[in-house]
């Protein structure tokens, strides 16, 4: 990520530089000379808001390179199938609470992967928590009862993900087509350890409820 900043600023310097000596050699005269420095400035500038804006969104993902602990989970019971979840991530410590409804809980992550040159820039494979949302064990349940989703990401002025999909022939050296789920059930006062690497995720239960619930939902 470091290297990728590096060559944004490399570019934003050189195409000003550019544009400035194109400004200087129009005040002499300096016609055709004045116009190749501006254009090539100006594409250098381009290119270097390209990456910024590339950079930026990466910001929004976590690096991925080993099996790494990502956020908690932990429930409290509402009503009959009706949760209140805590979510902590543990990268920057912050909590949020969301109402779900059903028997289990579901987080899914959206996955970027580097190839070819990209890697020479540092772009290992980055992750994000994308959406967490209540499901129900019984089908006939899932698809008549209320149903919860929400979205953990914030909107973005430009999105790889979306752009990696649209245009994933023209765009090779990422690969948005890996997301990855994890789901298991919700009990009152019931934590989770969730965790991922280049796999997928992983969720473990965290204490004693949890344990339980999971036993009795596989049937042991």
């Amino acid at each position: 990520m470091q290297t990728l900043t590096l060559v944004t600023i490399i570019f934003g310097s050189v195409g000003v530089l550019l544009c400035v000596l194109g400004i200087i050699r129009l005040t002499k005269r300096l016609m055709m000379s004045s116009v190749r420095y501006e254009i090539t400035g100006v594409l250098l500038l381009s290119v270097a808001v390209m990456l910024f804006l590339v950079s930026s969104n990466i910001h929004t993902y976590e690096r991925l390179v080993y099996e790494q602990p990502v956020a908690s989970i932990s429930f409290h019971e509402i009503g009959p199938q009706h949760y209140s979840a805590e979510l902590k991530e543990l990268g920057s410590g912050e909590s949020w609470f969301y109402e779900l409804r059903g028997d289990e809980w579901q987080l899914d992550v959206q996955i970027l992967t580097w190839h070819g040159y990209a890697n020479l820039l540092g772009l290992d494979s980055h992750f994000r928590l994308h959406r967490l949302a209540g499901r129900y064990t019984d089908i006939i349940e899932e698809r008549s009862q209320p149903r919860t989703v929400h979205g953990l990401t914030a909107e973005q002025r430009i999105d790889l993900w979306s752009y990696a999909n649209e245009y994933k022939n023209w765009l090779s050296m990422v690969d948005a087509t890996y997301g990855s789920a994890v789901f298991l059930p919700m009990n009152d006062t019931a934590r989770y350890s969730i965790s991922i690497s280049r796999n997928g995720l992983v969720a473990r239960p965290d204490n004693a409820v949890a344990r339980e619930a999971v036993s009795n939902w596989i049937g042991l």
